[in-house]
């Protein structure tokens, strides 16, 4: 299982790491760690083609680099990996198709990744997920529409999107349950997320209308046997509105949504807004869309 954390500064990225790193041991996963950077104007010009020459030859660190090193040092120090292992080294570097991998000490080169690539940051994520095998990627923010509505569209995997992160972890999960296909693997990955870090969790259906249909009432049914199932604490709840506004209001500050990932065709998608992208807009703290 293999997990994706996009970084893009060691000043606003610390708990998107933080918090990938924590879900990567929970589900005991590989984690590839990604730098995606403007392409230079100046010297770099040829983008990452350049950049293992530059720091052979000139001695001059690509930006990335720097952030990488900060994102290794720091995975150390959470015990993510062994602090006793040796330290980064910004020369040893492979060149991929469009991408550029740090090589790492044997003993951990499976279980973290290093990489950095220059261009249109969703693009760039896009092929990296293209590239390898991934199953969950994790991102910052949140916050603007454009970018959010572009990630959860054109992103082919799940996708943590980290808002206002408590780096105490007194979080609860908010686990939203509908008829969508998506509903039951938000379910189950949230059974795994409650799991390890022993937290509370509420099933939440919300309806337009004070009418629950046959596919609503169906999948909190299944939803409620499947706690049982699996010896979760939990608590159902059932309210009327709409449904991205009252999964925000529910969840407040102390919980991490967790939902199925829209299906609708990308471009369509992207232009009207989904119940899961208008959630991540609307939402106080960090989501989790399961695809």
């Amino acid at each position: 299982m293999r997990f994706l954390v996009a970084i893009r500064s060691s000043t606003y990225s610390e708990p998107t790491l933080q918090i990938g790193s924590a879900i990567a041991n929970a589900f005991s996963a590989d984690l590839s760690v990604v730098y995606v950077g403007d392409r230079p104007k100046e010297l770099l010009s040829g983008g990452v083609h350049l950049a293992r020459d530059a720091l052979l030859n000139w001695e001059i660190n690509h930006p990335g680099v720097d952030v990488l090193r900060w994102a290794y040092r720091r995975l150390q120090e959470w015990k993510f990996l062994d602090p006793a292992l040796e330290q980064f080294d910004p020369t040893n570097l492979v060149q991929d198709t469009d991408r550029v991998r740090v090589i790492l000490p044997h003993l951990h080169g499976e279980k973290i990744r290093l990489i950095f690539r220059e261009g249109d940051p969703v693009d760039q994520l896009r092929k990296e997920t293209e590239f390898r095998d991934y199953i969950l990627t994790i991102v910052g923010g949140g916050s603007r529409k454009r970018l959010t509505r572009q990630l959860v569209q054109f992103v082919d995997t799940s996708i943590l999107f980290v808002k206002n992160f408590d780096p105490d972890w007194n979080y609860k999960l908010l686990l939203c349950v509908d008829d969508s296909q998506a509903t039951k693997r938000a379910v189950v990955f949230g059974t795994r997320v409650a799991q390890h870090f022993k937290a509370p969790v509420d099933l939440l259906t919300v309806s337009k209308t004070q009418r629950f249909g046959k596919g609503y009432r169906g999948a909190a049914q299944w939803a409620q046997r499947y706690m049982d199932r699996m010896q979760i604490p939990y608590e159902q709840h059932f309210k009327t509105g709409d449904p991205a506004t009252v999964f925000a209001e529910s969840a407040g500050t102390d919980h991490i949504i967790i939902m199925g990932k829209s299906k609708m065709n990308p471009l369509k998608a992207f232009f009207k807004g989904t119940k899961p992208g208008d959630t991540v807009l609307r939402a106080y703290g960090p989501v989790i869309l399961v695809r």
